[in-house]
């Protein structure tokens, strides 16, 4: 083993120095700012060493290195890059979903619920109604059209199959999780845009209204005609109705058709938040107090230096884990505990943000790019009542259960 060990060492630090010889020629940015850094780092203790500086620094340098320079061919790559990492957000938001769930089911049930006496088949059926309204809307955001406005590129660039082309209803594939694209088909997003264009053209323009496309407009991009409130979006290269924002965490836009599910995710997550926040709340206190009075209060933690949490770093939770075969319940809580207190604040100030832009009638683009008066009048503007109608409908178990609904004008 002793002689295994070192061979392992011995070519590992020779396959590290021959890949440094690689990325650092003589003489290229990387190697003169390597040696800036030593001379920077053995300087007199009198000079300033400023760690976040050299780290720009270096950084800076590998990137050079790796994808240099030479006209437009660093951002191609980082674009290619972006395009194949985007499908793995959402991945990322749903898997943080299901580790928060499932410490609920392995950790917090025992431990803030049981043994405090409390109804185990309340919280549960909470906890469950919760996760069902976060990953429904979650997936529904996804998966789920946002209002295409179907060009004659997108038509050429469809994925027909031969069972698709005698049904007629060819699609295109956008976004999605884990590789797994949105099927779009557009024969429902042309008869949504028709329906959607009906609707604008009834609309009444003033000449005080000054929005960023209040009438139908051409976009050169797509080459097509496009209803009122419709923008291009630069990522997934389409026209959306209602165009809202891109979101990476769902890896697609929202807009007209899928607005509504959006903040409803929001909002549930926040509860969700919220409701495990205030259950872990006395426990989190509790501990923290014990252990601080057992290991002494330190900025960068007593024990493990990692912060004022102490978590232990991931190669301990790891060696632990192989040892006893769980993690400490109270390695746990101090991770979930500030995580969802942080999330919920978030999700707050994004909702409040989307439910002040409802009750104008207004889309985030739109309330970005509107001028700054008070004399702008928003055509779109329902009232504060039908607004809220417009976009989650009028039926509360629509919003309780996440039933499939179809938007209406």
């Amino acid at each position: 083993k002793l002689y295994l060990s070192c061979g392992g060492w011995g070519l590992g630090r020779v396959a590290f120095v021959y890949i440094m010889r690689l990325l650092t020629p003589p003489g290229s940015k990387l190697q003169r700012t390597w040696s800036d850094f030593i001379d920077a780092l053995y300087a007199p203790v009198g000079q300033d060493f400023n760690a976040l500086y050299w780290l720009y620094r270096l950084s800076s340098a590998l990137l050079d290195t790796i994808l240099p320079c030479r006209d437009d061919s660093r951002r191609i790559r980082i674009n290619g890059f972006a395009s194949r990492l985007r499908p793995l957000i959402p991945c990322a938001g749903i898997t943080l979903t299901l580790l928060c769930v499932g410490s609920y089911f392995t950790t917090f049930r025992d431990t803030a619920v049981i043994k405090k006496g409390k109804s185990e088949t309340l919280h549960t059926s909470i906890v469950v109604w919760l996760a069902f309204n976060v990953l429904s809307h979650y997936l529904y955001c996804i998966y789920k059209s946002p209002g295409i406005v179907i060009s004659p590129k997108s038509e050429m660039t469809a994925n027909i199959d031969s069972s698709a082309a005698k049904r007629n209803d060819a699609v295109i594939k956008i976004g999605g999780c884990c590789f797994i694209q949105s099927r779009v088909k557009i024969n429902e997003e042309k008869k949504r845009c028709n329906f959607y264009k009906h609707c604008t053209t009834n609309v009444k323009i003033e000449e005080s209204a000054v929005l960023s496309m209040p009438i139908d407009t051409f976009c050169y991009k797509c080459e097509i005609h496009r209803p009122a409130r419709s923008h291009h979006c630069r990522v997934c290269k389409l026209c959306v109705l209602e165009y809202d924002h891109h979101c990476p965490w769902i890896n697609g836009c929202i807009g007209y058709n899928n607005y509504r599910n959006f903040v409803l995710l929001i909002f549930y997550i926040m509860l969700g938040c919220w409701y495990g926040a205030c259950l872990l709340a006395l426990d989190f206190y509790a501990m923290m107090r014990e252990y601080f009075q057992d290991n002494g209060f330190k900025i960068m933690g007593p024990q493990y230096g990692t912060g004022i949490l102490d978590l232990p770093p991931p190669w301990t939770l790891l060696k632990d884990y192989r040892n006893t075969g769980k993690i400490d319940d109270d390695v746990i809580l101090r991770a979930v505990f500030p995580f969802l207190l942080f999330v919920s604040v978030c999700m707050f100030v994004f909702l409040l943000d989307h439910l002040l832009s409802i009750a104008k009638g207004f889309t985030t683009l739109e309330k970005k790019t509107r001028p700054d008066r008070n004399d702008v009048v928003n055509p779109f503007d329902l009232g504060i009542r039908k607004n809220f109608e417009r976009v989650f409908g009028k039926s509360l178990i629509n919003i309780i259960i996440p039933f499939p609904t179809h938007k209406k004008w």
